[in-house]
């Protein structure tokens, strides 16, 4: 009694389902785990078939398995156990291990199964492959390269992105070294993959870049990042690497070096480029010479034949100057009509005798489109170290020497005291200037625009006046160019935005309608990346109206620039502050390059206002007007100093002039007073 409560106390305390049945296959015994799992009571079931526990075809067959074994002794599962599957009283099937032993009681021969259910391990089973099936579908769909490599850098494992780039099957890709489809020597990528390897514990990450070549020859630019993936200690070994194609963001980033280090119309390096080039290039090799070559009356060619034209001029000019000097790669164009040059040569004679033979070849005659033209070049020298131990120094020295050649007109000019003392004129100015910014000694005047229809005033440019303390009236013709040229031209708009900004908001709180103040601009500044942050937040500490401000630049800021300076320009029209292109005609830009700057307004430069009353200055005049006006563009002329030219201007469609005519520069007070006589219905 005691054994027998015992073993049914065993069987019901078990976790697992146990069945005893005899050797006719009949159940003797039912656990109660077995009733869970099969959903049978022991009433059900004892004295039945344990073949009623099967699907077919093990129900059919289970009896002959018994006979089979009892003759034999040769079992399937009695004291082996395997995976088969049950049927539960619902009539569902599922997966479970079946362990069979036997035993001898009394007199009966009796089997006992235990039954594990294997549902759960099962479904676990089933979702980590269909997991691994949609992570291989990701993998696979990935636009990333995903490469396995094993220590012999051959590769187990490569996505479809990967095949795809080689141009290849997968089949010639699994097996083989991935040093044969990187463009660089093998050696050098296994001795950069080696420590991953090497390393059992690893966990560093190998950043290599490479170019891949395809079947057909084809590269392709890829940045990889590689890193050990088995189990930290082991010795199966295994790389994972990833790979993105950055073909495209090379060849943007070498298209956008080559913007910002050349000139886009010819080709030639830009003036800071070849001035950073000379700071090692002439140090290492010294002596050397840099020329500055000017293109004389370039302006007329624009005018006379078009910008087309011009353009195609200037790229056969450094064309030329290129094969003068046989060393193309250190020339640069500096403006709209100068080219650098940098020369490793000995001595002057030697630098004077390359200019020499440039000039030559820039004199020889144009044909374009049946134009024959001619040109002439003037040509400044400066020598390293001889004149200057400061490369930036250069090309201003070589720039005076061309002045001096010119005003004795000759062609070639070389740097002597004269330039020397025109040099140390300039520093004083700038040094002068700068005092005069920090002590405020600037007045901004304003010189009125007047509407040619009415001669009512239509808004004022601002103009910078300097009054030294001690040599009285500096022209701004002087200071301005200068300024320019060093940090002062942005110190000096800053300063003189700063006041505009606040007689504008002086003005308008007494007279409403105070029209818009234009000021200039250095071409510099445009390029720098915060400008138009500046503006703006000036113009809001200022309390002022956005459009009453407006922003003259040259045409050669905005063709010279930086992609800054265009983003500058977007973002500051963007939020209504009007663009002025100033002295148009005078660069080399093109009309046609009216239809995407996206300015407001245009100004005549006074030497073709000096024209117009020419017939070929009157044409070209009236040109202009007519291709700005059709692109809703502003035209404004100044320099107007006679009634002739005013009425001509007006004929032709010009909106507003401004010249001596009408109004000299002003100072503020006067000009503001002007202005509220003229809206209080007053004469001047």
């Amino acid at each position: 009694m005691i054994e027998q409560g015992l073993a049914s106390a065993l069987m019901d305390a078990a976790v697992d389902a146990i069945i005893v049945i005899d050797d006719k296959g009949i159940i003797q015994q039912f656990s109660e785990s077995a009733t869970v799992l099969f959903g049978y009571a022991p009433e059900e079931v004892l004295g039945n078939n344990v073949s009623m526990l099967m699907p077919e075809p093990d129900a059919r067959h289970h009896d002959q398995y018994i006979e089979n074994y009892k003759s034999s002794g040769v079992g399937k599962i009695i004291g082996i156990g395997r995976d088969v599957r049950g049927q539960r009283k619902n009539g569902q099937t599922f997966p479970m291990h079946l362990s069979v032993g036997e035993t001898r009681l009394a007199d009966q021969h009796l089997f006992v199964g235990i039954c594990h259910d294997l549902s759960s391990y099962k479904n676990a089973l089933d979702k980590l492959a269909a997991a691994e099936e949609r992570y291989r579908e990701i993998v696979q769909a990935q636009k990333q390269f995903i490469l396995r490599l094993d220590s012999d850098f051959r590769i187990t494992f490569a996505n479809a992105s990967f095949t795809r780039a080689l141009g290849t099957e997968n089949t010639d890709i699994i097996g083989a070294p991935i040093t044969v489809f990187f463009n660089e020597p093998g050696h050098r990528i296994r001795q950069r993959l080696a420590s991953l390897f090497n390393d059992k514990d690893a966990s560093e990450e190998i950043a290599v870049k490479v170019t891949m070549i395809g079947k057909d020859g084809a590269q392709t630019l890829v940045e990889w990042s590689f890193r050990r993936t088995s189990a930290p200690g082991s010795d199966d070994a295994e790389v994972q690497g990833f790979g993105i194609d950055v073909s495209e963001q090379e060849r943007a980033l070498q298209q956008a070096h080559y913007l910002r280090t050349h000139d886009p119309l010819t080709g030639l390096l830009n003036k800071q480029t070849l001035v950073e080039d000379c700071k090692v290039w002439f140090k290492s090799a010294s002596p050397g010479a840099l020329l500055f070559i000017d293109i004389e009356h370039f302006s007329l060619i624009n005018q006379r034949y078009g910008y087309e034209i011009g353009d195609a001029v200037l790229i056969k000019l450094a064309n030329r100057i290129g094969r003068a000097i046989q060393r193309a790669n250190h020339c640069a164009r500096a403006g709209a009509d100068t080219f650098l040059v940098a020369l490793h040569v000995s001595s002057r004679a030697d630098a004077e005798a390359i200019a020499e033979r440039i000039v030559d070849y820039v004199s020889k005659p144009f044909k374009l489109r049946e134009n024959q033209l001619n040109v002439r070049a003037t040509i400044g020298i400066a020598m390293y170290p001889a004149d200057s131990g400061v490369v930036e120094v250069l090309p201003e020295l070589a720039e005076s020497a061309k002045g001096s050649a010119r005003r004795r007109n000759q062609r070639i000019g070389v740097f002597d005291s004269e330039h020397h003392r025109v040099l140390h004129r300039q520093i004083e100015i700038e040094q002068g200037l700068k005092d005069a910014i920090e002590n405020r000694q600037l007045a901004v005047y304003l010189q009125p625009k007047y509407k040619c229809a009415d001669r009512s005033i239509a808004g004022y440019e601002a103009l910078v006046r300097w009054h030294h303390p001690k040599e009285g009236f500096v022209s701004p013709g002087e200071f301005v160019p200068i300024a320019e040229k060093s940090s002062l031209g942005l110190e000096l708009d800053r300063y003189v935005l700063s006041q505009v900004f606040a007689l504008i908001s002086t003005a308008r709180a007494t007279i409403p309608g105070f029209p818009p103040v234009a000021i200039n601009i250095t071409p510099a500044h445009f390029s720098q990346a915060d400008f138009h942050k500046w503006v703006l937040a000036s113009i809001a500490e200022a309390q002022i109206p956005i459009e009453s401000v407006e922003l003259e630049i040259t045409e050669g800021a905005v063709m010279e620039r930086s992609e800054e300076a265009h983003q500058n320009l977007d973002a500051l029209r963007t939020q209504g502050v009007r663009i002025a292109i100033d002295d148009f005609g005078t660069g080399y830009s093109s009309l046609n390059y009216l239809r995407y700057l996206g300015i407001d307004d245009l100004k005549i430069d006074k030497t073709f206002v000096d024209e117009v009353l020419t017939e070929k200055g009157a044409v070209i005049v009236k040109s202009i007007i007519d291709i700005a006006v059709a692109h809703n563009i502003q035209v404004i002329a100044e320099g107007v100093e006679t009634g002739e030219q005013f009425e001509l201007l007006r004929e032709m469609g010009c909106h507003l002039c401004q010249g001596y005519l009408l109004s000299r520069p002003l100072p503020v007070e006067e000009a503001i007073e002007l202005f509220s006589q003229q809206s209080s219905g007053q004469t001047r």
